[in-house]
């Protein structure tokens, strides 16, 4: 009986410290906060941003703030694995992936046969996400990744790993998750928006030296999983009104009745209505919006100013239709609308899966604006 119970003792001792037997110590992990892909002289260029979470934790604890140091490590090679391989022998201690938050790919990198593989591996390795804030970038991966921080918060708190954080002060590109990302890429004449990232050194400085900040520069235009074009920021400026998720928007605005003031427009409410006239596909979109006034610079009627800003909201949208029209770009996912709608008509009169659009396909914007007052100021405007 002492031997059963001796053995019995021993196997219980071993169950509860084997789980710890292959334990490490975070401060012994190398954490990749990012991970950027470039395509230079047809090698695939990997870049992966470090994180320190002891620098974290400090802050985070009410500690005093270190001074945040940006960490990049870079490889080359001919297929996005052997790229990344080649980051371990030079790492001092073990790399893990699982705490990747976003995704950056220069628009070089951003064909099929780069971005595919990039997909691929993400789609086999068990400690990729698909939950991955999505970007790409005209500028070198390396300038982006060591872009500071006001008064050296982490990293984690930038554009780039934590986009949702600006977008509802200022809801102009929404950022996107890479499964958001690869769902909208594939539906049939789908369109899809990968906003892009810019660095900023004219705005923001510390101790009268100027410091690069990340800054929304545009987007790059994926339809039917081909990327079309890269657009500024200022050409895409008309899809904030049709976007469900648009929380609040500056518009400025000037009447014919001299009424000039600068508004802020939240939620709009946005439908798009696919229709037939004569066998001709046709579209008409509708958007209601109310706002506020936050500045007046010429007082005017408060009528006035709702269809002036209803006038250069259309104009705004239709602009961002022709533009794409003229770059055979559906940019409004009019051809989508119509595959949701009635998908046997969209069948027979697409060609290669895209609707063939003509100029006056977006047949009508009716917009309307309603303003609710003039702030906290409630100031009084002629009726």
């Amino acid at each position: 009986m002492k031997r059963l119970r001796l053995i019995a003792v021993l196997l219980a001792i071993s169950v509860l410290v084997s789980g710890c037997w292959n334990a490490r110590q975070i401060e012994n992990l190398i954490y990749i906060n990012a991970l950027g892909f470039d395509y230079v002289d047809d090698q695939i260029v990997v870049y992966a941003q470090v994180l320190s979470f002891s620098t974290i934790a400090k802050q985070e604890a009410g500690g005093q703030r270190e001074n945040t140091t940006s960490i990049v490590a870079k490889a080359t090679g001919d297929t996005v694995v052997n790229a990344l391989f080649k980051l371990y022998p030079t790492s001092q201690q073990q790399l893990t992936w699982s705490h990747v938050r976003a995704i950056l790919f220069h628009v070089r990198a951003l064909n099929s046969k780069v971005f595919n593989q990039v997909i691929d591996e993400i789609n086999r390795f068990y400690e990729f996400r698909y939950t991955l804030w999505s970007f790409a970038t005209q500028e070198p991966i390396m300038d982006i990744f060591n872009a500071k921080q006001l008064f050296s918060r982490p990293l984690i708190y930038s554009q780039l790993e934590d986009p949702q954080d600006l977008y509802p002060q200022n809801s102009v590109m929404e950022p996107i998750q890479l499964f958001q990302f690869l769902a909208r890429r594939s539906e049939s004449n789908g369109v899809v928006y990968l906003p892009m990232l810019t660095t900023n050194q004219t705005v923001w400085s510390e101790d009268k030296k100027m410091l690069p900040k990340l800054k929304g520069s545009g987007a790059c235009i994926f339809q039917n999983k081909e990327m079309k074009s890269c657009w500024p920021r200022s050409d895409l400026i008309g899809l904030r009104w049709l976007n469900k998720d648009t929380n609040r928007t500056l518009i400025s605005v000037k009447s014919d009745d001299k009424g000039q003031a600068l508004l802020i427009l939240e939620k709009p409410r946005v439908r798009l209505t696919p229709f037939f006239k004569k066998g001709h596909p046709l579209f008409r979109i509708d958007v209601q919006v109310t706002g506020y006034i936050t500045q007046i610079i010429q007082k005017g009627p408060v009528e006035a100013l709702e269809k002036a800003a209803a006038k250069k909201i259309e104009a705004e949208i239709r602009g961002v239709y022709e533009r794409g029209f003229k770059q055979q770009i559906d940019t409004l996912a009019l051809g989508h609308s119509l595959y949701r709608k009635y998908p046997q008509e969209w069948k027979r009169l697409a060609k290669n899966r895209t609707l063939p659009l003509t100029s006056g396909s977006l047949d009508t914007v009716n917009i309307q604006v309603k303003l609710k007052n003039g702030g906290m100021a409630k100031v009084r405007q002629k009726q």
